[in-house]
């Protein structure tokens, strides 16, 4: 299967992404499935779930005061601003698994060398990771020395950044079945950097969000 395990919807303040731009890119994108990890909620991952014909993983993005992690197949919003390991706990409590996410990214909220064993996955490609191969391969080598899972995700907020990076897993094509896999470690991640391009029309995408919104 090809997940991309990090968009954020239109539900996150930053993002555009509604839910007929993720299925018309993850269609294009040849994805599988997608996490949606909205920032420090669950509601709009858990609405689009009910309302699209795509799999998708409800997912957070978790503002810890470690930096940011990620938290698959949660249904209950997890709180921010506590420790990365109180976070994970909270993540497993649901049954779900704790991801770092953009790890080694500049200007991101990144956790850097506070990632431990108790994750279960470690982001080792980011589409919107600055400086893209460095933060890679810093990854891969945590990644390496805590036997951690390795998956990948685009981070995206516009649709056309959907799917730039992605995990292929060797799993049934159902959300526990994802679980399983990068629990099994079967799983390789692949992606390429977000485009200046992209990351320009990211900023006049959301300038035109906030001024519909003071309207």
């Amino acid at each position: 299967m090809r997940v991309d395990f990090h968009v954020h919807s239109e539900y996150s303040s930053d993002s555009v992404i509604s839910p007929n731009n993720l299925v018309e890119y993850a269609i294009k994108r040849s994805l599988d499935a997608v996490a949606i990890t909205d920032h420090n909620q669950i509601k709009g991952a858990l609405d689009i779930a009910r309302k699209i014909d795509l799999l998708i993983i409800p997912s957070i993005e978790v503002s810890t005061r470690d930096g940011h992690l990620v938290g698959l197949n949660v249904s209950k919003t997890v709180p921010k601003g506590m420790s990365a390991e109180d976070t994970i706990k909270c993540i497993h409590s649901q049954g779900g698994l704790a991801v770092a996410c953009h790890p080694f990214a500049w200007f991101k909220g990144s956790l850097g060398n506070k990632i431990s064993k108790s994750f279960d996955a470690i982001e080792t490609v980011n589409s919107s990771s600055f400086p893209f191969e460095r933060c890679k391969k810093r990854a891969n080598m945590i990644a390496d020395r805590l036997n951690l899972a390795k998956i990948a995700g685009t981070d995206a907020h516009i649709p056309q950044s959907i799917g730039l990076s992605y995990a292929v897993l060797e799993a049934e094509p159902t959300v526990e079945g994802i679980m399983h896999a990068i629990l099994e470690k079967r799983s390789q991640s692949f992606g390429l950097p977000l485009p200046v391009s992209l990351r320009i029309k990211k900023k006049f995408m959301l300038i035109k969000k906030y001024s519909r919104k003071k309207r």
